[in-house]
């Protein structure tokens, strides 16, 4: 089978959407020829959302200039363009409403996405106080992407509800699908520890302190020390915007996973880790949290967004209510580090977890699984 992969970025940049494109292009590759569509903002595109920006922040309003009509209309025809010459015989187009609202082809697609538009509005800080005409305009063209694909992979239940509702697509046009782990190396079951050390070692890995809820990783680390544990708490991808005085927290501003040395340093943070700590506050689909699965790592996590299709209750770890506060974190890490019975067997059905569903071997498979349904029917 042929596959068009069109995007808003490079299939080959490791780092373009936190690796699910990349991911995502080497699933497919496995399997099928893959050409890629590809494009870059023209000048005068490029500047005229600047000047969009800058206009909304005089009525502190902010613009999503990637959900307005005009930025779809572009890049929809350049794509339509294209497609007329292209043997393709299904087209893969990852989070880029904008490349196919607008645009019509003969090519059915599988549209795939971790949110809907709609859904996101308030809910990131980044889509707050967007001016309401962007916003309108946003929900269209999303809903337009959503309306001619013939089928759309979803990374969670939680966007699954919107697309059905608030879009009105069939569900039998929508399929959960979760990520994968974005590991080079990935390590051997049978090397993985299973029972946690004499030190509890908690991880928060996150790039937005607020967001991923880092001061009540903060205050739970502090409420087992209180409680008489030797804890340790690693922060990666951020610095803290409060003061860190105690020895026992060691903060890594960020790791990259394109350099080697980086990589070696956090797989080797990762088989240390007992417990993923992230009390994040608003989350599409964690990547994070089959990354942590892959090495047997209980996560301690939210019931928000798609939390609850990467952590299971008992399966990979606990969600906590979002009002959940640090007390809450620290006495369900306490009874998990004192029950070492109870943690090894978390710790085995995390790694089974990531073994089933949360791998990129797996959604390749409901790939082929729905593209050989829609090309042969």
């Amino acid at each position: 089978m042929k596959v068009g992969y069109a995007g808003r970025w490079s299939p080959l940049d490791k780092t373009a959407w936190s690796g699910i494109y990349f991911q995502t292009y080497q699933a497919i590759q496995q399997q099928h020829e893959v050409s890629v569509f590809h494009y870059h903002w023209p000048w005068y595109v490029r500047e005229s959302l600047i000047l969009h920006k800058q206009l909304q922040k005089l009525v502190n309003k902010k613009a999503a200039v990637e959900f307005l009509r005009g930025y779809a209309k572009h890049f929809s025809k350049q794509l339509e363009k294209d497609l007329k010459g292209s043997k393709a015989d299904i087209l893969f187009v990852p989070a880029a409403p904008q490349l196919i609202a607008y645009c019509n082809s003969r090519i059915p697609i599988i549209y795939m996405a971790d949110a809907s538009f709609y859904q996101l509005q308030g809910y990131y800080p980044l889509f707050r106080d967007i001016a309401q005409y962007n916003i309108d305009q946003g929900i269209a063209l999303d809903k337009l992407a959503f309306d001619k694909s013939s089928h759309c992979m979803l990374a969670s239940e939680w966007a699954k509800g919107s697309v059905m509702h608030d879009y009105d697509i069939p569900e039998q046009k929508l399929t959960v699908v979760p990520f994968g782990a974005n590991l080079e190396k990935i390590p051997f079951s049978d090397s993985l520890k299973r029972k946690p050390n004499n030190c509890c070692q908690l991880l928060f890995l996150g790039v937005e302190w607020e967001r991923k809820g880092g001061q009540i990783a903060l205050d739970c680390f502090y409420q087992l020390k209180k409680a008489g544990i030797d804890v340790r708490l690693t922060i990666i991808g951020c610095v803290p915007p409060v003061a860190i005085i105690d020895r026992q927290i060691f903060v890594i501003p960020f790791l990259n996973k394109n350099n080697q040395e980086d990589t070696e340093k956090l797989y080797e943070i990762m088989r240390q880790t007992d417990f993923l700590i992230l009390p994040t506050r608003a989350e599409c689909a964690g990547i994070v949290f089959c990354e942590a699965s892959a090495f047997g790592i209980p996560v301690i996590s939210t019931d928000t967004g798609g939390v609850s299709s990467y952590v299971q209750d008992g399966i990979n770890g606990f969600t906590l209510p979002l009002t959940a506060t640090a007390d809450a974190y620290a006495d369900i890490i306490l009874k998990l580090y004192q029950d070492t019975a109870a943690y090894e067997q978390l710790s085995i059905s995390s790694r089974n977890k990531f073994e089933s569903t949360l791998n990129w071997n797996h959604w390749g498979q409901q790939f082929n699984v729905i593209a050989d349904r829609i090309v042969n029917q």
